[in-house]
């Protein structure tokens, strides 16, 4: 379109001569020796790695999620995971195992401070912090490849490498580490807090699923990155098949897992359906109920655990309830509710459902002279 057009006047105008900025990518030598910086297992990298464990442990154990961003901004473990992507897409053998031994050494590093941090103040309960970080399935893996590809792609644009700070709070990968070492330091059950109340006896899945969560970390950024650089040549796929084929090989080997994971996060959500639904048609069967139709909505669902196993369930509730409303049969009546919906809807074999309640009391104060009732 000829740029004297009154048309072509027109839209300038009204759009402010706007155009896509193509921005220029980083030339593939400045790219390979900033790579070749950032994959040496440096005095600066473990100082703030142990720095981001030792923040990230404490922010844990103290439930508080400000510290753990801290710590997620601080740690630098996602620099030799990105050497590692560009030195398979250049089929660098050499760039490729100095950063793999370092993100290694890392690993081992953050998961040594944790436990041993944890056992110093004798840490024996997990909160919701943690195991937040002990169910990955295939959204976690959607979120690693998706901040890999905006992480990769920010290095190789100089104007967009303030982006960076923003991928890794989105992919966590010291938080995990941590937990796994917080994991490792308990016994087989654990003690579970949910606000002022405490359940124990829950079984101690703490480790093994959050270094889960970290591997699904490690494989989603690599994969995704080493597609962003032999999109943008700086690789070549006719050099790097190999690499290319086993990382996806580990990518499939991963969703068998995530999808198991994913499964089990669909029976979590149908408890959750299930629950609410139980909670709305019991309002008007309870004796407590019928002055305050409003008491049993109280009930909360504070923790649900499900583990599927050879097509059999295993599934842990805490519940959060006046004193008085759940008693056994109210209890044995959503566990069969729930046993019901998992072989019906998902074909389960077995469901084991475990309740356990934490009571609350609510006061009512009728005018500001008389004592508070205790219901």
């Amino acid at each position: 379109m000829d740029s004297s057009t009154p048309l072509h006047s027109v839209l300038d105008n009204l759009s402010g001569e706007w155009q896509i900025n193509l921005e220029n990518r980083i030339p593939r030598k400045e790219l390979y020796q900033a790579r070749i910086e950032s994959s040496k297992p440096s005095l600066g990298f473990f100082v703030l790695l142990l720095c981001a464990a030792v923040i990230a442990t404490l922010g844990l154990i103290s439930n508080s999620t400000a510290v753990v961003i801290g710590a997620m901004i601080v740690a630098p473990l996602m620099d030799p995971i990105l050497s590692l992507a560009f030195a398979l897409s250049i089929s660098n053998n050499k760039l490729a195992k100095r950063s793999l031994m370092t993100v290694v050494i890392g690993v081992i590093a953050v998961i040594a401070t944790a436990a041993l941090l944890s056992l110093l103040l004798d840490v024996s309960e997990v909160n919701r912090e943690m195991t937040s970080r002990t169910a990955p399935n295939l959204i976690d893996l959607g979120v690693a490849v998706a901040a890999a590809v905006a992480g990769s792609f920010s290095m190789t644009r100089e104007r967009l490498s303030n982006s960076l700070a923003g991928v890794a709070i989105a992919v966590a990968l010291v938080p995990p580490l941590c937990v796994c070492g917080i994991g490792l330091s308990m016994g087989n059950e654990v003690v579970a807090v949910f606000g002022r109340g405490t359940v124990a006896g829950l079984t101690n899945q703490i480790s093994e699923g959050s270094f889960l969560l970290f591997v699904v970390n490690l494989i989603g950024i690599t994969v995704a990155s080493l597609f962003i650089f032999l999109v943008q040549r700086y690789g070549s796929v006719v050099q790097c098949w190999r690499n290319l084929l086993v990382w996806l090989a580990l990518l499939g080997l991963l969703c068998i897992p995530l999808s198991s994971a994913l499964h089990d996060f669909s029976v979590r959500q149908e408890i959750v359906s299930r629950f609410d639904t139980f909670k709305a048609g019991q309002v008007n069967q309870l004796k407590i109920t019928s002055k305050n139709p409003y008491l049993w909505q109280r009930v909360r669902l504070l923790f649900s655990n499900v583990r599927v196993i050879n097509n059999k369930a295993s599934v842990d509730l805490v519940l959060s309830a006046p004193k008085g409303v759940l008693n056994e049969g109210l209890a044995n009546e959503l566990s069969e509710t729930i046993v019901r919906s998992s072989k019906e809807e998902f074909n389960l074999d077995d469901t084991k459902v475990t309740i356990s309640v934490i009571p609350n009391q609510i006061n009512k104060f009728s005018d500001s002279s008389a004592l508070p009732s205790t219901q």
